[in-house]
């Protein structure tokens, strides 16, 4: 239980400092995921976005169209499926990403400049373990 309680709080304290790092940019923390998102993987559906963010489709539409309205993305027509609409980064919301990125990595690396290498990997080991049993519950049918 004190290994859990751990998580809590470290997960809650995480959650904070992202939410007010992106409210300094102006930017929730959903839609800093779309913009990720589309940055590591490029244009998508907004039916797959939905997805991979397990939110309902109506809420990817209103995110989209923030977005959209901020710059950041714009919907175009898919090559393949004329139903579909492909979503993908403007200049401006790649540019939102990079700097996201470099700020992350940054944040990292003084996170974890004091941590033995060796302590480093076995606290990835755990955490990868520990991350493969809440995939598999958020997996599982109800």
């Amino acid at each position: 239980m004190a290994a859990l309680d751990r998580l809590w709080a470290l997960s809650l304290r995480l959650g904070e400092l992202m939410q007010r790092g992106l409210a300094e940019r102006g930017i929730t923390l959903a839609r800093a995921a779309v913009i990720s998102l589309l940055a590591r993987g490029g244009p998508s559906t907004q039916r797959a976005l939905s997805l991979v963010l397990r939110v309902t489709p109506r809420n990817i539409t209103g995110l989209v169209d923030a977005l959209e309205g901020e710059g950041l993305v714009t919907r175009g027509p898919h090559p393949s499926d004329r139903r579909a609409t492909l979503v993908s980064l403007t200049g401006a919301g790649a540019s939102l990403a990079a700097t996201l990125q470099r700020e992350q990595d940054a944040f990292a690396e003084r996170l974890f400049a004091q941590t033995d290498p060796e302590a480093l990997l076995t606290f990835m080991s755990t955490v990868d373990s520990v991350l493969v049993q809440v995939e598999g519950r958020l997996n599982r049918t109800p």
